[in-house]
């Protein structure tokens, strides 16, 4: 049997790895969206990411009413954060964040 790591991992690069090309084509992050609206006064990009920050609150407050979801707590884990970012920060870095 698969272990659920193994699963976890798999599934968010199936997801996440597509999702992020989408999202950097389509220009769609947080820098952008305050860059956008403090330099040129363009609120697209800034409403768009307000819309998906409060689809994503209500969408998770309802999959937990429904109990489709646990949102228990996590422990923290140093290597998974420390990795994370250095991913991340390359992403920025290559995407020209």
């Amino acid at each position: 049997m698969v272990s659920a790591v193994l699963l976890t991992a798999t599934l968010g690069l199936v997801v996440g790895l597509p999702f992020g090309y989408a999202l950097q084509r389509g220009r769609f992050c947080m820098n952008s969206a305050f860059r956008d609206l403090l330099l040129t006064r363009d609120v697209t990009i800034f409403r768009a990411y307000v819309l998906a920050l409060l689809v994503q609150m209500v969408g998770l407050q309802l999959l937990r009413e429904l109990g489709l979801v646990d949102v228990g707590g996590a422990p923290f884990w140093w290597g998974a954060a420390i990795i994370g970012g250095l991913v991340f920060g390359w992403g920025m870095a290559l995407a020209g964040g």
